[in-house]
Protein backbone atom coordinates (compact mmCIF):
# COMPACT_ATOMS: atom_id res chain seq x y z
CA UNK A 1 0.00 0.00 0.00
CA UNK A 2 1.40 3.27 -1.00
CA UNK A 3 1.63 5.95 1.65
CA UNK A 4 1.01 9.55 0.71
CA UNK A 5 3.28 12.08 2.33
CA UNK A 6 2.07 15.67 2.59
CA UNK A 7 4.69 18.14 1.52
CA UNK A 8 4.59 21.71 2.77
CA UNK A 9 3.72 24.44 0.24
CA UNK A 10 6.09 27.32 0.39
CA UNK A 11 4.67 30.71 -0.81
CA UNK A 12 7.18 33.29 -2.06
CA UNK A 13 6.20 36.93 -1.85
CA UNK A 14 7.76 39.20 -4.46
CA UNK A 15 7.68 42.96 -4.59
CA UNK A 16 6.11 44.03 -7.90
CA UNK A 17 7.18 47.52 -9.03
CA UNK A 18 4.24 49.48 -10.41
CA UNK A 19 5.02 51.77 -13.38
CA UNK A 20 2.66 54.69 -14.04
CA UNK A 21 0.76 54.36 -17.30
CA UNK A 22 1.91 57.82 -18.38
CA UNK A 23 5.51 56.58 -18.53
CA UNK A 24 4.46 53.78 -20.85
CA UNK A 25 3.05 56.27 -23.40
CA UNK A 26 4.77 55.61 -26.67
CA UNK A 27 5.73 52.05 -25.69
CA UNK A 28 2.28 50.49 -25.54
CA UNK A 29 0.33 53.06 -27.53
CA UNK A 30 1.01 55.25 -30.58
CA UNK A 31 1.66 58.85 -29.76
CA UNK A 32 -0.86 61.41 -31.00
CA UNK A 33 1.82 63.79 -32.27
CA UNK A 34 5.32 63.48 -33.75
CA UNK A 35 8.24 63.06 -31.37
CA UNK A 36 10.24 65.89 -32.95
CA UNK A 37 8.92 69.39 -33.66
CA UNK A 38 10.95 69.51 -36.87
CA UNK A 39 8.70 66.85 -38.35
CA UNK A 40 5.80 69.33 -38.25
CA UNK A 41 7.77 71.98 -40.08
CA UNK A 42 8.92 69.58 -42.78
CA UNK A 43 5.38 68.38 -43.42
CA UNK A 44 4.03 71.94 -43.67
CA UNK A 45 6.57 73.05 -46.27
CA UNK A 46 4.87 73.32 -49.66
CA UNK A 47 7.17 72.84 -52.58
CA UNK A 48 6.48 75.07 -55.58
CA UNK A 49 6.82 73.23 -58.84
CA UNK A 50 8.68 74.55 -61.85
CA UNK A 51 5.50 75.17 -63.78
CA UNK A 52 4.06 77.30 -60.97
CA UNK A 53 7.30 79.34 -60.77
CA UNK A 54 7.10 79.90 -64.53
CA UNK A 55 3.51 81.15 -64.26
CA UNK A 56 4.44 83.55 -61.49
CA UNK A 57 7.37 84.90 -63.51
CA UNK A 58 5.14 85.39 -66.54
CA UNK A 59 2.66 87.40 -64.48
CA UNK A 60 5.47 89.59 -63.08
CA UNK A 61 6.77 90.26 -66.59
CA UNK A 62 3.33 91.20 -67.88
CA UNK A 63 2.80 93.57 -64.96
CA UNK A 64 6.16 95.21 -65.63
CA UNK A 65 5.39 95.86 -69.31
CA UNK A 66 1.89 97.18 -68.65
CA UNK A 67 3.30 99.44 -65.93
CA UNK A 68 5.66 101.27 -68.29
CA UNK A 69 4.10 100.61 -71.70
CA UNK A 70 7.14 98.94 -73.26
CA UNK A 71 10.43 97.49 -72.00
CA UNK A 72 13.63 96.03 -73.37
CA UNK A 73 15.07 92.82 -71.94
CA UNK A 74 17.60 94.72 -69.77
CA UNK A 75 14.87 96.82 -68.14
CA UNK A 76 12.66 93.75 -67.76
CA UNK A 77 15.43 91.87 -65.95
CA UNK A 78 16.05 94.74 -63.54
CA UNK A 79 12.34 95.19 -62.83
CA UNK A 80 11.46 91.52 -62.24
CA UNK A 81 14.75 90.01 -61.04
CA UNK A 82 16.63 92.96 -59.47
CA UNK A 83 18.97 90.77 -57.39
CA UNK A 84 19.56 87.96 -59.87
CA UNK A 85 23.09 87.48 -61.15
CA UNK A 86 21.85 86.23 -64.53
CA UNK A 87 18.61 88.19 -64.66
CA UNK A 88 18.79 88.90 -68.38
CA UNK A 89 19.18 85.21 -69.23
CA UNK A 90 16.12 84.33 -67.13
CA UNK A 91 14.22 87.24 -68.69
CA UNK A 92 15.04 86.07 -72.23
CA UNK A 93 13.78 82.54 -71.54
CA UNK A 94 10.59 83.80 -69.92
CA UNK A 95 9.89 86.37 -72.63
CA UNK A 96 10.47 83.78 -75.38
CA UNK A 97 7.62 81.68 -73.97
CA UNK A 98 5.33 84.69 -73.69
CA UNK A 99 6.03 85.85 -77.25
CA UNK A 100 5.30 82.32 -78.45
CA UNK A 101 2.00 82.39 -76.51
CA UNK A 102 1.08 85.71 -78.14
CA UNK A 103 1.05 87.69 -74.87
CA UNK A 104 3.95 89.97 -75.81
CA UNK A 105 5.21 91.29 -79.13
CA UNK A 106 8.76 92.35 -79.94
CA UNK A 107 8.82 95.66 -81.82
CA UNK A 108 11.83 97.29 -83.41
CA UNK A 109 12.68 100.41 -81.40
CA UNK A 110 14.49 103.64 -82.27
CA UNK A 111 17.88 102.09 -81.45
CA UNK A 112 17.34 99.19 -83.83
CA UNK A 113 16.97 96.66 -81.00
CA UNK A 114 13.75 95.13 -79.68
CA UNK A 115 11.19 96.40 -77.19
CA UNK A 116 8.39 94.33 -75.69
CA UNK A 117 4.76 95.45 -75.93
CA UNK A 118 1.55 93.91 -74.61
CA UNK A 119 -0.62 92.42 -77.36
CA UNK A 120 -4.41 92.40 -77.46
CA UNK A 121 -4.31 88.82 -76.28
CA UNK A 122 -1.93 89.82 -73.50
CA UNK A 123 -4.30 92.57 -72.36
CA UNK A 124 -7.15 90.03 -72.25
CA UNK A 125 -4.89 87.66 -70.28
CA UNK A 126 -4.20 90.39 -67.70
CA UNK A 127 -7.84 91.45 -67.46
CA UNK A 128 -8.81 87.84 -66.76
CA UNK A 129 -6.47 87.99 -63.76
CA UNK A 130 -8.01 91.15 -62.36
CA UNK A 131 -5.43 93.58 -63.79
CA UNK A 132 -6.89 96.36 -65.92
CA UNK A 133 -4.91 96.58 -69.13
CA UNK A 134 -4.96 97.63 -72.77
CA UNK A 135 -2.60 96.62 -75.53
CA UNK A 136 0.47 98.82 -76.01
CA UNK A 137 1.12 98.06 -79.68
CA UNK A 138 0.48 101.62 -80.87
CA UNK A 139 2.83 103.57 -78.58
CA UNK A 140 4.83 106.07 -80.60
CA UNK A 141 7.59 106.19 -77.98
CA UNK A 142 8.88 102.80 -79.15
CA UNK A 143 10.18 103.82 -82.56
CA UNK A 144 9.80 107.59 -82.29
CA UNK A 145 12.16 110.36 -81.21
CA UNK A 146 11.08 110.14 -77.56
CA UNK A 147 12.41 106.59 -77.13
CA UNK A 148 15.67 107.70 -75.45
CA UNK A 149 13.77 110.08 -73.19
CA UNK A 150 11.14 107.52 -72.13
CA UNK A 151 13.59 104.63 -71.70
CA UNK A 152 16.03 106.54 -69.48
CA UNK A 153 13.16 107.75 -67.28
CA UNK A 154 11.80 104.21 -67.09
CA UNK A 155 15.14 102.79 -66.00
CA UNK A 156 15.50 105.40 -63.25
CA UNK A 157 12.02 104.55 -61.96
CA UNK A 158 12.88 100.84 -61.97
CA UNK A 159 16.00 101.60 -59.93
CA UNK A 160 13.87 103.42 -57.34
CA UNK A 161 11.34 100.60 -57.37
CA UNK A 162 14.12 98.12 -56.59
CA UNK A 163 14.88 100.25 -53.51
CA UNK A 164 11.33 99.77 -52.23
CA UNK A 165 9.60 102.90 -53.57
CA UNK A 166 6.39 102.96 -55.57
CA UNK A 167 6.72 104.51 -59.01
CA UNK A 168 4.74 105.53 -62.07
CA UNK A 169 6.07 106.45 -65.48
CA UNK A 170 4.61 108.70 -68.13
CA UNK A 171 2.47 105.83 -69.47
CA UNK A 172 0.56 105.53 -66.18
CA UNK A 173 0.55 109.26 -65.46
CA UNK A 174 -1.13 110.03 -68.78
CA UNK A 175 -3.85 107.53 -67.91
CA UNK A 176 -4.01 108.72 -64.27
CA UNK A 177 -3.36 105.19 -62.98
CA UNK A 178 -1.94 106.42 -59.70
CA UNK A 179 -3.43 106.62 -56.18
CA UNK A 180 -3.32 110.43 -55.96
CA UNK A 181 -4.52 113.33 -58.14
CA UNK A 182 -2.01 115.37 -60.15
CA UNK A 183 -4.29 117.52 -62.30
CA UNK A 184 -4.02 120.54 -59.99
CA UNK A 185 -0.21 120.46 -59.92
CA UNK A 186 0.01 119.78 -63.66
CA UNK A 187 -2.22 122.78 -64.32
CA UNK A 188 -0.15 124.96 -61.99
CA UNK A 189 3.18 123.91 -63.51
CA UNK A 190 1.74 123.60 -67.03
CA UNK A 191 3.67 120.37 -67.48
CA UNK A 192 3.16 116.65 -66.89
CA UNK A 193 6.16 115.08 -65.16
CA UNK A 194 8.09 112.22 -66.72
CA UNK A 195 7.57 110.12 -63.61
CA UNK A 196 6.55 110.05 -59.97
CA UNK A 197 8.10 108.28 -56.99
CA UNK A 198 6.37 107.96 -53.65
CA UNK A 199 6.67 106.29 -50.25
CA UNK A 200 4.64 106.32 -47.05
CA UNK A 201 6.21 108.12 -44.08
CA UNK A 202 5.93 107.06 -40.40
CA UNK A 203 3.23 109.69 -39.78
CA UNK A 204 0.99 108.08 -42.42
CA UNK A 205 1.40 110.74 -45.10
CA UNK A 206 2.96 109.93 -48.46
CA UNK A 207 5.92 111.86 -49.89
CA UNK A 208 5.79 112.26 -53.68
CA UNK A 209 8.77 113.20 -55.85
CA UNK A 210 8.32 114.84 -59.26
CA UNK A 211 10.69 113.36 -61.87
CA UNK A 212 11.97 115.20 -64.94
CA UNK A 213 14.17 113.46 -67.49
CA UNK A 214 16.54 115.66 -69.49
CA UNK A 215 17.53 114.27 -72.88
CA UNK A 216 18.01 117.10 -75.38
CA UNK A 217 18.95 120.47 -73.96
CA UNK A 218 15.82 122.39 -72.97
CA UNK A 219 15.38 126.11 -73.43
CA UNK A 220 16.20 128.09 -70.30
CA UNK A 221 12.57 129.18 -69.83
CA UNK A 222 11.41 125.58 -69.96
CA UNK A 223 13.97 124.58 -67.32
CA UNK A 224 12.75 127.43 -65.13
CA UNK A 225 9.20 126.13 -65.50
CA UNK A 226 10.37 122.69 -64.36
CA UNK A 227 12.11 124.26 -61.35
CA UNK A 228 8.82 125.79 -60.23
CA UNK A 229 7.93 122.37 -58.77
CA UNK A 230 10.51 122.96 -56.02
CA UNK A 231 8.54 126.02 -54.92
CA UNK A 232 5.50 123.82 -54.16
CA UNK A 233 7.28 121.24 -52.02
CA UNK A 234 5.16 120.54 -48.94
CA UNK A 235 1.90 121.28 -50.73
CA UNK A 236 -0.79 118.60 -50.60
CA UNK A 237 -1.83 116.96 -53.85
CA UNK A 238 -5.17 115.67 -52.56
CA UNK A 239 -8.06 117.08 -50.54
CA UNK A 240 -7.30 114.88 -47.52
CA UNK A 241 -3.69 116.13 -47.50
CA UNK A 242 -2.42 112.57 -47.46
CA UNK A 243 -0.10 112.93 -50.48
CA UNK A 244 2.37 115.83 -50.45
CA UNK A 245 4.95 116.98 -52.96
CA UNK A 246 8.37 116.22 -51.44
CA UNK A 247 10.92 117.15 -54.09
CA UNK A 248 11.99 117.52 -57.70
CA UNK A 249 14.36 115.08 -59.43
CA UNK A 250 16.27 115.69 -62.68
CA UNK A 251 17.64 112.58 -64.44
CA UNK A 252 20.15 113.02 -67.29
CA UNK A 253 23.13 111.59 -69.14
CA UNK A 254 26.22 112.79 -67.25
CA UNK A 255 28.09 113.49 -70.50
CA UNK A 256 25.59 116.16 -71.58
CA UNK A 257 26.32 118.52 -68.67
CA UNK A 258 22.68 119.23 -67.88
CA UNK A 259 23.57 120.03 -64.26
CA UNK A 260 25.24 123.25 -65.32
CA UNK A 261 22.22 124.35 -67.35
CA UNK A 262 19.86 123.55 -64.47
CA UNK A 263 22.03 125.66 -62.15
CA UNK A 264 21.94 128.57 -64.62
CA UNK A 265 18.14 128.29 -64.77
CA UNK A 266 18.01 128.32 -60.97
CA UNK A 267 20.16 131.46 -60.90
CA UNK A 268 17.78 133.13 -63.33
CA UNK A 269 14.64 132.17 -61.43
CA UNK A 270 15.83 132.50 -57.81
CA UNK A 271 18.67 134.98 -58.15
CA UNK A 272 16.66 137.76 -56.48
CA UNK A 273 16.14 135.72 -53.29
CA UNK A 274 18.35 135.75 -50.23
CA UNK A 275 21.13 133.19 -49.99
CA UNK A 276 19.29 131.15 -47.36
CA UNK A 277 16.05 131.11 -49.37
CA UNK A 278 17.88 130.08 -52.51
CA UNK A 279 19.76 127.34 -50.65
CA UNK A 280 16.49 125.96 -49.23
CA UNK A 281 14.97 125.73 -52.70
CA UNK A 282 18.11 124.17 -54.20
CA UNK A 283 18.10 121.44 -51.54
CA UNK A 284 14.69 120.37 -52.81
CA UNK A 285 16.16 119.64 -56.25
CA UNK A 286 17.98 116.33 -56.78
CA UNK A 287 20.35 115.75 -59.70
CA UNK A 288 20.82 112.18 -60.92
CA UNK A 289 23.74 111.94 -63.37
CA UNK A 290 23.72 108.63 -65.23
CA UNK A 291 26.71 106.91 -66.78
CA UNK A 292 25.52 105.16 -69.93
CA UNK A 293 27.07 102.56 -72.19
CA UNK A 294 26.02 101.79 -75.73
CA UNK A 295 23.35 100.99 -76.64
CA UNK A 296 21.61 103.00 -73.91
CA UNK A 297 22.68 100.68 -71.08
CA UNK A 298 22.51 102.00 -67.50
CA UNK A 299 25.97 101.48 -65.95
CA UNK A 300 26.09 103.71 -62.88
CA UNK A 301 24.56 106.87 -61.44
CA UNK A 302 25.43 109.53 -58.89
CA UNK A 303 23.00 111.55 -56.78
CA UNK A 304 23.45 115.06 -55.41
CA UNK A 305 21.32 118.07 -54.63
CA UNK A 306 21.47 121.24 -56.70
CA UNK A 307 22.81 123.09 -53.65
CA UNK A 308 25.65 120.57 -53.21
CA UNK A 309 26.48 120.91 -56.89
CA UNK A 310 26.70 124.70 -56.51
CA UNK A 311 28.97 124.34 -53.47
CA UNK A 312 31.38 122.14 -55.39
CA UNK A 313 31.60 124.69 -58.19
CA UNK A 314 32.45 127.56 -55.85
Amino acid sequence: MTAWVATPVITLKTNVMKIPSTELLGLLTKQAGPAHPQAVKLKNITRVGGREVARRNELKCMKAVIQFGHLRICEMARAVWPQARYGEQVARRTVARMVEQGLLLERRNALGSRSLCVTRGGATWLNARGIEAQHTLDLSSVSGSTFFHRTLATRYLIERQAEGFQVAGEYQLLRRKIPFPIDGMVKTLRKLPDGAVWQRKPDGTVAVEWVEQEAAAKAMKELERCLRAAEYVGQALDVDKKYCLAGLVFVFDQELNHARRILLAANSRWGHLSQSERAALERRVTLVAVELRDPLVWAHHSVTTLHEYRQRRV
